[in-house]
């Protein structure tokens, strides 16, 4: 049985850029960080491997997994089309308890102006709306896609125009959210995500 709480935390870290792409992990370094024995480690390595989130190379080490752009194009594809799907099903089953949840984490993101901890605020608030779809394999599906695309924020510049923009298209997605409006709340979500890669676009070629 994996131990959740490690995985969770080094999960996290590569996700939003606690660790940065190709940084070598050490299994005894961590085990006593943890306070644990290798063997818990070795198995939550394992398991993150799975989702491609580190590369473990025998009798060599164990690395975080790099940003591959034709891979994460096609994660992209497939999320945009999903991304929308979840907007449109929120808009349908959406609970007043969500919106109001929804409503507390914006006021979060309003406030925050870490970027590292708006990206964790971005991805609550991603959870809550594919959670309100009331439809676990496709929130489970969209959280799994998005900590591959999410690892794109470790190429964007500081104060860039999309992390800007979150509270605005939050916003929006509440209003469209609250009126039960599927084909807005589809759209909003939809010009989100390419914002997204547009703004990882600009910053890269900026570079």
């Amino acid at each position: 049985m994996v131990n959740r709480k490690i995985y969770k935390e080094l999960k996290d870290r590569i996700v939003f850029l606690g660790y940065k792409p190709k940084q070598v992990l050490n299994i005894k370094d961590l085990a006593k960080e943890f306070r644990v024995s290798p063997i818990p480690i070795r198995e939550v390595l394992i398991l993150l491997e799975t989702e491609k989130l580190v590369h473990i190379i025998p009798n060599n080490g164990i690395y975080v997994t790099d940003v591959s752009f034709q891979e994460l194009k096609d994660v992209f594809e497939v999320r945009l089309f999903l991304i929308g799907l979840s907007g449109r099903l929120a808009a349908q089953r959406v609970t007043t308890g969500e919106l109001n949840k929804m409503r507390e984490l914006l006021k979060k993101i309003k406030q925050e102006k870490d970027r590292n901890i708006l990206i964790q605020l971005d991805a609550e608030f991603h959870d809550l709306v594919n959670c309100s779809t009331k439809n676990q394999t496709l929130a489970e599906t969209l959280k799994r896609v998005r900590n591959q695309i999410g690892r794109l924020w470790f190429f964007a510049k500081e104060n860039d125009a999309y992390s800007q923009q979150i509270p605005e298209d939050f916003e929006e997605l509440i209003k469209a959210l609250e009126n039960k409006d599927q084909d807005k709340s589809e759209l909003i979500m939809r010009n989100h995500a390419i914002n997204f890669i547009n703004q990882i676009k600009i910053s890269l070629y900026n570079k």
